[in-house]
């Protein structure tokens, strides 16, 4: 349970950490620092062409020894059905911010036109719904006759809708995306469960420079509501089955980044995330665990496209 003064400014300080101010900032649209991997969740179209289906799992815990901080998990996975040039695809996002717990779930679909060997455009479109519950009963004031808080739980489910497009030109990928195209049908003002539309982008490139070693920078940009994040991080390849990596969100975080194949399927990573912000005082960083599945299909020779994904 929470305690909090009948000082208004420890009242409203309850309001702004139990997920006022931080339902804001994450906007129903966590980032991952290891999202680079796998990025269906943002962008429909970017379902790799590589004969396997892909199922990767994200967790995160956010500002670690923060009350209230954010955790996330995600689970994606991704299909690539060369016969129809299509993709499938699916992600359920969940994240619990103070009081607030956010549940996304969605299935998309894309389609690609392929321009060359290498090279292909694709366009897909998910679509689902977001549930958003508040525990207001769990917050105990010392003065029981206040009411500027509602105590009350309350929750609700709307619809959800992204788009996406993806440019593959040889070893460079280009992606955009707009997600909760729906939340322009809401007035968030009187809404408090209407979704924040999102606008993203990201560029990545595969820069093998021998059998052995390999460098793969990924540069991205998320505008979600009226909160930006920006991101650039250098990922270096080993044999192909070990990773280290590094970058920086902007005004936000230092990243680090490791993993490793385990076998032909299984694959699992860790990031931490040092914080550079105004909040770097108040935590201990932020830890990630990535682990990955990736599943061969059967396919004729001649019906997989190259990509320049390795990783995702």
């Amino acid at each position: 349970m929470y305690a909090v003064s009948a000082h208004k400014y420890l009242l409203i300080t309850l309001v702004v950490l139990s997920g006022a101010f931080w339902s804001r900032a994450q906007n129903t649209s966590p980032v991952f620092t290891q999202q680079l991997f796998n990025k269906v969740n943002f962008n429909p179209a970017a379902v790799r062409q590589d004969p396997v289906v892909d199922v990767s799992l994200f967790g995160r815990m956010q500002w670690v020894g923060f009350k209230g901080a954010p955790k996330s998990m995600m689970l994606n996975a991704s299909g690539y059905l060369p016969e129809i040039r299509s993709g499938v695809s699916g992600a359920v996002t969940g994240e619990t911010v103070g009081l607030t717990f956010t549940l996304n779930a969605k299935f998309g679909y894309s389609y690609h036109i392929h321009l060359g060997r290498m090279n292909y455009l694709s366009f897909g479109l998910n679509a689902g719904v977001i549930y958003k519950n508040f525990e207001g009963s769990k917050i105990k004031l010392e003065d029981e006759t206040d009411e500027t808080v509602k105590r009350e739980d309350v929750n609700d489910v709307k619809p959800d809708v992204d788009f996406g497009l993806m440019f593959t030109f040889n070893k460079f990928s280009f992606g955009l995306s707009a997600t909760h195209l729906t939340a322009w049908a809401y007035d968030r003002k009187k809404d408090y469960f209407a979704p924040h539309e999102g606008y993203h982008a990201f560029i990545q490139f595969k820069g093998d420079i021998s059998p052995v070693f390999a460098i793969d920078p990924y540069v991205a940009a998320h505008y979600v509501g009226d909160y930006f994040k920006a991101e650039a991080v250098v990922n270096f390849r080993i044999l192909d089955a070990f990773w280290v990596g590094g970058g920086y969100r902007y005004n936000d975080a230092v990243v680090l980044m490791a993993g490793a194949k385990i076998g032909k399927v299984f694959s699992i990573g860790y990031s931490y995330d040092l914080g550079m912000g105004s909040m770097k005082r108040y935590h201990s960083g932020s830890h990630e665990i990535f682990l990955s599945l990736k599943f061969e299909t059967t396919r004729k020779v001649g019906e997989v496209t190259d990509t320049p994904l390795m990783f995702e």
